[in-house]
């Protein structure tokens, strides 16, 4: 009887150490993986903002100068939606200030040339 119990504790132990070693492996798979999207989240952020600078300045050749203000992106799954303020000066500027903006998907919106509700609407639905 004695043998027995030795047996298994002997057998209760190593299984501990085995689980205990496959929880740590476990948790260094994670940590690595998450590191890896997040790094991969900053570039992914990183291009889509530019590409919202892009076609932000590419939609007002006349202005002399636009400042971006705060910029995000928001995602849906896959999709980015980058969200922002931008001050654009122009020589009869409507707007005084900043103004909203959304790129999403190739297409772009903006508070001066699109209307405040339609900013509105698509700031509800892919910005927050």
């Amino acid at each position: 009887m004695v043998t027995l119990r030795k047996t298994q504790l002997i057998a209760g132990a190593a299984v501990a150490v085995v689980l205990a070693a496959l929880g740590v492996g476990l948790a260094v798979y994670v940590g690595r993986d998450t590191h890896t999207e997040v790094v991969d989240h900053k570039v992914d952020d990183a291009e889509a903002i530019e590409g919202a600078r892009i076609a932000v300045t590419g939609r007002l050749p006349e202005a002399q100068a636009v400042n971006f203000g705060k910029v995000f992106v928001h995602w849906d799954g896959e999709i980015p939606s980058v969200c922002g303020e931008v001050d654009i000066i122009e020589e009869q500027d409507s707007f005084d200030g900043e103004e909203r903006f959304i790129w999403s998907q190739g297409a772009l919106t903006l508070e001066e040339i699109d209307g405040s509700d339609v900013v509105d609407q698509k700031w509800g639905d892919l910005c927050e």
